[in-house]
């Protein structure tokens, strides 16, 4: 494996120390995490040093792709004359997500024993920001944007230790889906979910094969109406439980409000497509610049959702009409509104680079498995369904090396979180 921070220690210390961190936040033009600080410290440590390494392709193209959707970012924002606290907050953004990808890859990339590290540090730090700094979001619904996501991936983190093998990662991770799911929090309980199927599937797969295989396209014919099915199951009993209480009035008052459409949850959950969709027609090359404002696309938004039946449209808040930020609540939309199409190609190209790690049998030495399905799949659905920046310019970058790890590292470099114990 190749040199990154000179001693081994400092290293792993570094590893935990990152995301730990981010509960120390800054008010500059942006929230500004004492993470970042620290990243760009050793980032800059490194590059005097030489020592940051992009050893794969994958790690190149990520660079060179995320490079251009920063170039284009750019672009649009001279061309569109976009503010400075705009175009700022913006750049800072993009090229942030590079350099904290750059330093964790150096520092982690094929080093199991320092992602789980990272991945602890993250765990803590989550939990202090929540004590220390919650966000409006997590004072009123502390488990939904405070607490299930901690408490998510220290669960896998356990759920990736070599002695936890067999059904119990399964089990753990369908119970833990179902309890979030009735506190509220849907898509990190859809996720678990989600891997708990994953890691079944896994698992009968590998009674036929002890190496790493790519699953065929015959046997997608099969998983993924499979899948399908599953999913249509576990939403429709969803459905039901909030419809009828058991979930507590919150929930139900939430699914009224959503389901009230011809569309039903599927888009009255996740209506912001119904305003990023026609700004992306209007300007599906250029984009509308950093932090896009247009009004024009919020009330398409709203009038859309009204002619489908959706209630609750008119009442929206003076400030947002002001302010009129383009509705994207999406990692591909997001970018795709204000930085172009490049910007699409970016995240377009992540989203596949995960599919193409699910797409594959592991064999049953590979103990990170657990944690692995959680960071792809939390990765893939993000992308589409979830706004970027904040934590998530830390959390995400750890979730691409991990992923690349997985996807490019031999099996018995994987195989125990106490290979590279002393390895530097």
């Amino acid at each position: 494996m190749h040199e990154s921070a000179g001693d081994p220690c400092s290293g792993d210390v570094l590893a935990f120390v990152i995301p730990f961190l981010q509960f120390v936040q800054f008010d500059a033009i942006c929230v500004l995490y004492a993470s970042e600080l620290l990243v760009l410290l050793v980032f800059l440590s490194f590059t005097c040093r030489r020592q940051l390494q992009f050893s794969t392709r994958n790690s190149r193209t990520l660079i060179a792709l995320g490079s251009l959707w920063l170039v284009s970012q750019c672009a649009t924002d001279v061309v569109r004359n976009t503010e400075f606290v705009d175009y700022s907050r913006g750049w800072s953004k993009i090229v942030m997500t590079l350099v904290i990808f750059s330093v964790l890859y150096t520092l982690l990339y094929g080093r199991p024993r320092r992602i789980i590290l990272f991945g602890w540090g993250l765990v803590a730090g989550s939990v202090l920001t929540f004590l220390v700094t919650p966000s409006e979001f997590a004072v009123g619904d502390p488990w939904k944007f405070g607490l299930a996501y901690p408490v998510a991936l220290a669960t896998y983190l356990l759920c990736s230790r070599e002695h936890c093998r067999g059904p119990l990662p399964i089990v753990i991770s369908a119970v833990l889906g179902l309890i979030s799911i009735y506190m509220g929090s849907r898509s990190r309980g859809g996720i678990c979910l989600a891997v708990a199927l994953y890691l079944l599937m896994i698992s009968l797969w590998r009674r036929k094969h002890t190496e790493i295989v790519a699953i065929r396209a015959k046997s997608l014919l099969i998983v993924l109406p499979a899948i399908a099915l599953a999913a249509v199951a576990v939403f429709g009993i969803y459905l039901c439980a909030a419809d009828s209480g058991i979930l507590g009035q919150t929930a139900k008052v939430e699914y009224e409000e959503q389901s009230a459409g011809d569309y039903g949850v599927v888009l009255g959950g996740r209506s912001a497509i119904l305003g990023s969709m026609p700004a992306i027609y209007d300007s599906p090359i250029l984009g509308h610049g950093s932090w896009a404002r247009d009004p024009i696309y919020v009330l398409a938004q709203l009038e859309a959702m009204a002619a489908m039946g959706y209630e609750n449209t008119s009442e929206i808040q003076n400030e947002e009409l002001e302010e009129g930020y383009v509705p994207a609540h999406s990692y591909l939309f997001g970018a795709w509104v204000e930085a172009g199409v490049v910007g699409a190609i970016f995240w377009g190209w992540v989203w596949v680079l995960g599919a193409k790690a699910l797409l594959r049998v592991y064999p049953s030495n590979i103990v990170l498995l657990p944690l692995v399905a959680f960071c792809v799949l939390s990765l893939a659905w993000d992308i589409l369904f979830s706004p970027y920046g904040a934590e998530m310019r830390i959390i995400v970058p750890y979730y691409l090396v991990i992923l690349m790890t997985h996807l490019e590292m031999a099996p018995l470099k994987l195989a125990s979180i106490e290979a590279d114990r002393t390895d530097c």
